[in-house]
């Protein structure tokens, strides 16, 4: 019980240090060569802003602006849009899922094909065509589906949520269709099916919360592809975020305090996942 409360204790603090020791790196170089005195005087400073962040200030049109509150802003922008991107793409592919389940050989072919048509196509070509196609639209139509930049203190969240969930929800279903074909062949899906229960009822009542369980053990891979789309997404959509911030106002010190507050609040949830995982199936699963 020690041991596991000691390492769950070190593991988020050797991550951060590592993210300190990174965060310093351009230090290593002076003039186009390797120096270990101007990585430590980086090192150093960094270290001095974690333990006063109040102090941190970004350079924005040559004037000096204290980086706390306003990174918070950023991060609430971000959250945002990748909680919301979350939910659609769960629910898309739920709904997918239940036509997959109910649909013929030819149509789960199609399905099977625009799946893997879509997660092969690059993240800013899926962006920009998304983009080209409401622009399109509105010139054909008058009619303006969505905005599709932000412009000042207008932040748009719903298309960039939008266009954010296209890759994960066809990933979940992708792995949703793996997990039921599994499922498809376990004792109590053959008992069930003997007792005369309909494939729906069988699929939303005893599978689905199956499928879920199993779609937690790939939170990590989740988080980090919807974490890597988002500056691309920002930055094409003028969202005032974490990672376009981070881009725009990349010092060391703004560096290690963005990312230590990025690993934060999901190393806690992954954490959490893997508790409630534990519970539920009575073993640890590493996520």
């Amino acid at each position: 019980m020690v041991k596991s409360w000691g390492r769950n204790l070190l593991e988020p603090l050797l991550i951060i240090l590592g993210i300190v020791l990174v965060s310093a790196s351009s230090g290593l170089f002076l003039n186009q060569s390797f120096s270990l005195f101007t990585y430590w005087d980086s090192l150093f400073s960094v270290f001095k802003d974690i333990v006063n962040p109040a102090g941190i200030v970004y350079v924005n049109s040559d004037v000096e602006r204290n980086l706390f509150p306003i990174i918070f802003l950023a991060f609430y922008s971000s959250v945002r849009i990748v909680l919301l991107a979350l939910v659609i793409a769960i629910s898309v592919s739920l709904l997918i899922l239940v036509i997959y389940y109910s649909a013929g050989k030819w149509f789960r072919g199609l399905i099977n094909s625009f799946a893997f048509l879509i997660s092969s196509l690059p993240d800013i070509f899926v962006i920009s065509i998304m983009q080209i196609f409401v622009i399109w639209f509105f010139k054909q139509s008058g009619i303006l589906l969505m905005d599709v930049a932000s412009i000042g203190e207008k932040q748009i969240i719903l298309f960039p949520a939008a266009v954010l969930s296209i890759v994960p929800a066809f990933f979940f279903l992708g792995l949703m269709v793996s997990f039921i074909k599994e499922e498809q062949g376990l004792p109590y899906v053959e008992l069930a099916r003997g007792k005369g229960l309909g494939k729906f009822r069988l699929l939303f009542i005893h599978m689905i919360r199956n499928i879920l369980i199993s779609l937690t053990y790939h939170a990590k891979q989740i988080v980090w592809m919807m974490l890597s789309n988002l500056l691309i997404l920002e930055y094409l959509f003028n969202v005032f975020g974490v990672t376009s911030f981070l881009f725009t106002y990349n010092t060391p010190s703004i560096f290690a305090i963005t990312a230590i507050l990025l690993f934060i609040p999901i190393y806690i949830l992954l954490k959490g996942l893997q508790f409630l995982i534990k519970r539920r199936i009575g073993k640890e699963m590493s996520l």
